[in-house]
């Protein structure tokens, strides 16, 4: 899990929180994850795009849609628009990758991390630490990058 993340507590758990990616307690490791729709944030990441939907205003930021909330001064994860898709790799930064070789979750979760840091080192781009869009070629060296490497790993990448 990276470091200066924020803890948020919400319906008796405890989740994480670091630029706009979510975590929670598995066992002795973290997982990323969808942050359960209704938790709500403080701040959004520098990188988050505001998006229009019909006459709704959304916030987008690592594949996950929140909306303002005025009375709390928060922002609140709620689920995707209808339409939508529900995936982490919603991210202009990320790939779908599906296993080919029956990897578990925690497999594939070490996996995607591991690819994720090497495609940081190849391309000179972190999508969790970015403070603003990179150009559409760096960012397209890092997803080229991620995939290679999932796809050295048994996936199938989409």
């Amino acid at each position: 899990m990276p470091a200066g993340n924020s803890q948020v507590s919400w319906q008796g758990r405890s989740y994480y929180f670091k630029d706009g990616y979510w975590y929670r307690p598995m066992g002795a490791r973290y997982m990323l994850i969808v942050p359960p729709y209704g938790v709500s944030i403080p701040y959004m990441p520098t990188y988050a795009q505001q998006v229009w939907i019909g006459a709704v205003p959304y916030f987008f930021a690592a594949g996950n849609y929140y909306i303002w909330q005025p009375d709390s001064q928060t922002y609140q994860a709620v689920s995707p628009p209808q339409g939508e898709s529900t995936t982490l790799a919603e991210s202009s930064y990320d790939v779908v990758a599906y296993p080919e070789s029956g990897q578990a979750p925690e497999q594939q979760d070490r996996d995607r991390y591991e690819c994720h840091r090497w495609a940081v080192g190849e391309s000179d781009f972190d999508p969790a630490a970015a403070s603003n869009a990179p150009p559409p070629d760096v960012a397209g060296k890092y997803k080229q990058a991620i995939g290679a490497c999932l796809a050295g790993r048994g996936y199938s990448i989409n």
